[in-house]
């Protein structure tokens, strides 16, 4: 059974946080037409991992400091990943060679492998498909990643702090 006390109220809300930020890139994706680069894609995984351990958290309280953590974890590294996403877009630095959102099967003959190729849009990393406020989709990612971690800590500490109490 899930009790929504002081922490659990506070880890739901986080989880919608990470909740509501799939679904705008899902929508995004697959309503809008945005097709997302590799970079993109991979942003994903730190949110999807903090809303399965998040519910663990909310189901079963066992192991809730290691699982904050781990969602703490979880958290900050899509925060570096998007850092390091908009650090591309910005041409601080170069991105993947490989960077693209195209999904080909290699099961294919030749003739249709070569069409599914150069029909295949090409989305680049260091390109800027969408953006507001003049922040792209992936520092908006970074900004949201980064408030997350801070609220994260926050409660990974006060999950500590009461464990010992």
């Amino acid at each position: 059974m899930i009790i929504f006390s002081g922490i659990n109220q506070k880890i739901l809300g986080l989880l919608l946080c990470s909740t509501l930020l799939l679904i705008a890139v899902l929508y995004f994706e697959y309503v809008l037409g945005l097709i997302p680069c590799k970079l993109c894609l991979w942003q994903r995984l730190p949110h999807a991992t903090t809303v399965l351990l998040g519910l663990f958290i909310l189901i079963n309280n066992t192991y809730r400091s290691a699982i904050c953590f781990g969602c703490l974890l979880a958290i900050f590294s899509g925060f570096l990943l998007s850092g390091y996403h908009v650090g591309i877009e910005y041409k601080l630095w170069p991105g993947p060679t490989s960077c693209s959102g195209n999904n080909i099967l290699n099961t294919l003959n030749p003739e249709l492998f070569l069409e599914s190729i150069l029909k295949a849009p090409v989305v680049r990393c260091d390109e800027v498909t969408w953006s507001f406020l003049k922040v792209s989709m992936a520092g908006w990612n970074f900004l949201i990643s980064f408030a997350l971690t801070i609220f994260w800590s926050s409660v990974t500490l006060t999950v500590l702090r009461t464990k010992r109490i």
